[in-house]
C-alpha cells in the first residue's frame, strides 16, 4: 500500500489524559504535529475547523465515544482506532470502511508509529522533523 502524504497534524482523541498525553508525546518526539481532544464533541469540533492528516481515536469516551465520531464523518482522514474492548459484529461492520487500522490496548508504541506511517507517511515525508 502506498503511503498517503497529507499535510496537517494528527488528532489524538482519548478521555484518558495519561494515555492521550503519552501518545501525543510519542508522535511529537518523532516529528508529527498533534492536536488533542478529550471526547467525541471536542473531536468533532476540531474536525469541523481543522484539516488533519489522521485521527488516533479511542472507542469508549464520554459524549458518544469514537463510534459517534466515525458516524458523523462522511469522508474521514485515515483513522487509527484504539480500544481495549472488542467491537460487536454490528459495530465492526459500521466502522470498518472508515478505519485504517485497529489497535487493541495495550499496544506497543511501535505498532502505532507503523500504522501512522503507513497511513500518512513518516514525518520526514510530510515535511516535519523530529523534535530534538
Amino acid at each position: 500500500m502506498t503511503a498517503r502524504v497529507t499535510p496537517g497534524p494528527v488528532l489524538v482523541v482519548d478521555d484518558n489524559v495519561e494515555l492521550r498525553d503519552s501518545v501525543c508525546d510519542l508522535l511529537e518526539s518523532v516529528g508529527y504535529g498533534v492536536l488533542r481532544a478529550h471526547d467525541a464533541p471536542s473531536a468533532l469540533e476540531v474536525l469541523r475547523t481543522t484539516r488533519v492528516a489522521a485521527v488516533v481515536l479511542d472507542v469508549r469516551m464520554p459524549g458518544g465515544g469514537g463510534l459517534a465520531v466515525l458516524e458523523a464523518l462522511e469522508d474521514p482522514p485515515p483513522v487509527i482506532l484504539m480500544t481495549a474492548f472488542a467491537l460487536d459484529a454490528e459495530q465492526n461492520d459500521a466502522v470498518d470502511p472508515k478505519i485504517f487500522f485497529h489497535l487493541v490496548k495495550p499496544f506497543h508504541p511501535r505498532r502505532l508509529l507503523e500504522a501512522l506511517s503507513s497511513a500518512i507517511g513518516a514525518p520526514e515525508e510530510t515535511g516535519r522533523r523530529p523534535r530534538r
